[in-house]
């Protein structure tokens, strides 16, 4: 399953890793010691690249100026936000439940690094969640499937005050 976070930051990527890097190992504390899980950065001059056991993620470091004027504005225009950094993450399908849980404790911690703009997307590019001007908002419009990995409990876990507003209901009236 792929998944994209997109962060605003004027953090440097290189820098970006390695407070990514110590996030991670920072929510899989205990099952670091305990060897349960294994996370391991494997960047490069090209690309960000961390996994662990039940996920990974990537951000690309040779993207090119004007590809990341457009995904700014792509993001503007389709989700009010103003992001620059695209992180690609794919979870491990098998252990989904457990990498999400994972992940949105990440996610928190992201939330805590700075006031900017955040999305969520899943694979289908489907808008999960969004921080704009420092208010977090979760999708309230979401399906079956959705709604089972977007619970009230899951998303204590981003220690994050939110509310819930339905993404879709402006732009359905505007049809």
């Amino acid at each position: 399953m792929d998944f994209r976070v997109s962060v605003g930051s004027d953090l440097p990527r290189e820098a970006l890793r390695k407070i990514l890097y110590d996030m991670i190992c920072e929510v899989f504390f205990v099952e670091l010691i305990n060897y349960e899980v294994e996370v391991r950065d494997r960047s490069g001059a090209q690309q960000v690249s961390i996994g662990c056991t039940y996920f990974s993620l990537s951000i690309d470091l040779d993207e090119e100026e004007d590809y990341i004027k457009r995904f700014r504005e792509m993001n503007l225009e389709d989700h009010g936000v103003d992001t620059n950094v695209p992180i690609s993450i794919q979870f491990i399908s098998r252990t989904f439940d457990i990498g999400w849980l994972k992940m949105l404790e990440v996610i928190g911690k992201l939330l805590q690094l700075n006031d900017k703009d955040l999305l969520v997307e899943d694979d289908t590019s489907y808008p999960l969640l969004k921080r704009i001007k420092g208010s977090l908002l979760i999708n309230s419009n979401l399906d079956e499937y959705r709604t089972w990995y977007m619970t009230k409990e899951n998303l204590a876990l981003l220690n994050y005050p939110y509310e819930e507003e339905d993404f879709f209901k402006d732009s359905e009236h505007e049809k």
